[in-house]
């Protein structure tokens, strides 16, 4: 069972943005904590150490909702189609770090490194982030998707896990939890717009609530707005610049 689970922060705990201004706006609205729930596994799960570090009231990231909501909906777009066997190992998070060139590189070898960061999850807001990374696959006759956590070296111990954790689950499965998280948080959001034109911005906070409710209705259509926009992938060159950048020197380890 996968799902990417969130809660938002209680409305009064929300903190504006803004210093002798504060401000508030549909994104700021979505501060909350979030993980990802695969296979009886936690992904994005803090360690016990860093909760106690941090004095974590959860052992989850503390952010804002709709970051991890937006890549998904890209990630999802980008999952139109399975990868090429040759092309996983690219895109699954075990490709070994090239020394870039000096001169100016290809447009071929740009498109590869444009379509490896399409599957990757962007956490690179949290400290000590995790590398994620999904990708579409055929395996034995299934379509699936493998979701790859990988925690990356640091100082301390900051997030749970073994070094590398890869669950696969079929595809249907995986469409139907981003749905599901786009259908509960605008559900959600859609409630917290719906308080505050009721009660009004809290005292002193600046808040346009017609742009509010504006917005919200423009999220609510991003998802079916996303698929809606063909994909074409041009995989001979993709390969073809897998290719040049496997011709790099290897990055030394640690660099």
């Amino acid at each position: 069972m996968l799902r990417f689970q969130f809660e938002l922060h209680p409305l009064a705990g929300v903190p504006p943005w803004g210093g002798d201004q504060p401000t508030l706006h549909w994104f700021g609205l979505t501060s909350g904590w979030y993980w990802v729930e695969a296979d009886r596994h936690q992904l994005l799960r803090y360690h016990e150490q860093a909760v106690r570090r941090w004095n974590l009231s959860r052992p989850y990231p503390d952010y804002y909702v709709v970051r991890l909501w937006e890549d998904l909906l890209l990630l999802r777009w980008a999952l139109t189609e399975p990868v090429p066997a040759d092309v996983v190992p690219f895109v699954d998070g075990s490709f070994s770090k090239r020394e870039f060139p000096d001169d100016d590189t290809s447009t071929d070898v740009d498109a590869a490194f444009e379509l490896q960061s399409d599957y990757q999850l962007d956490v690179g807001y949290l400290t000590d982030s995790p590398a994620i990374a999904c990708w579409r696959h055929t395996h034995a006759g299934q379509d699936l998707v493998t979701i790859s956590q990988r925690l990356l070296p640091a100082d301390q111990v900051t997030f749970d896990g073994p070094e590398l954790l890869e669950v696969s689950v079929p595809t249907a499965e995986f469409f139907a939890a981003v749905q599901d998280l786009d259908h509960q948080l605008i559900a959600a959001m859609d409630k917290r717009v719906t308080e505050l034109e009721r009660t009004g911005p809290p005292a002193g906070v600046e808040l346009d609530l017609d742009l509010l409710r504006a917005e919200h209705v423009r999220r609510s259509h991003w998802l079916a707005e996303r698929l809606a926009v063909p994909r074409q992938v041009d995989w001979d060159q993709i390969r073809s610049g897998i290719a040049d950048i496997s011709s790099w020197p290897l990055m030394e380890t640690g660099t």
